[in-house]
């Protein structure tokens, strides 16, 4: 199939959940009431300067380059999704000024970010499987299991990453780094997941893409 490439994705964080993922210890910062304070003073600045974008292509299992984790798949959706750079710099220039609370909140928001723009796209090329008469696995990422890091350079042999801005590094790590990339298999039977749908475990209620399985 063709390259796709989307830029149309909902990101909401809400405070008690950023909060949750910075995992500050009271004794250091201030009170969860005074941090959600700051979150809620600087959310309108953060949305500012989070760009979603996502590109994917599914392939032929002929298409691969025959890793094992790609066997008895019909076919393979290879995804890449990021939220940009400006969010990044941002909390780094923060961070150098001093200013660790919010940069640290700048940076978990762009963590929280990213991840709700790689479950959207899952849930549209889980769609796309659907529609095509194939049953999709959950998403994977190199680097997880028994899909070496290495294989990201497989991926970006497939997908333009730059058409979205996204880089690969000597490392095998992505530029920027609030960027996820994936693979989902398509099969002819229901695969066993052994876990509820991401859509499930999202607390992101309004997701236009949410799909409850």
């Amino acid at each position: 199939m063709e390259i796709v490439i989307l830029d149309e994705f909902m990101v909401d964080v809400a405070p008690d959940d950023l909060i949750r993922v910075l995992g500050l210890k009271r004794k250091d910062y201030p009170k969860k009431e005074e941090i959600k304070e700051i979150i809620q003073k600087e959310i309108s600045e953060i949305k500012k300067l989070i760009e979603p974008k996502g590109i994917y292509r599914i392939i032929d299992y002929e298409e691969t380059n025959r890793h094992p984790i790609f066997e008895n798949a019909k076919k393979i959706a290879l995804a890449i999704c990021t939220i940009g750079s400006k969010l990044e710099k941002r909390s780094s220039e923060l961070m150098r000024e001093n200013q660790m609370l919010k940069g640290l909140i700048y940076d978990a928001y762009g963590s929280e970010a990213v991840e709700q723009v790689a479950c959207q796209l899952d849930s549209i090329i889980s769609e796309q499987a659907r529609k095509m008469g194939f049953y999709p696995s959950k998403r994977f990422s190199p680097g997880y299991g028994k899909w070496e890091i290495e294989e990201q350079a497989f991926i970006f042999k497939i997908l333009p990453g730059e058409e979205i801005g996204v880089k690969l590094r000597s490392s095998f790590m992505m530029e920027p780094r609030k960027s996820i990339s994936f693979r989902i298999n398509f099969y002819n039977e229901p695969v066993n997941n052994g876990k509820k749908s991401l859509c499930a475990q999202c607390k992101m209620k309004n997701c236009p893409f949410r799909k409850e399985e």
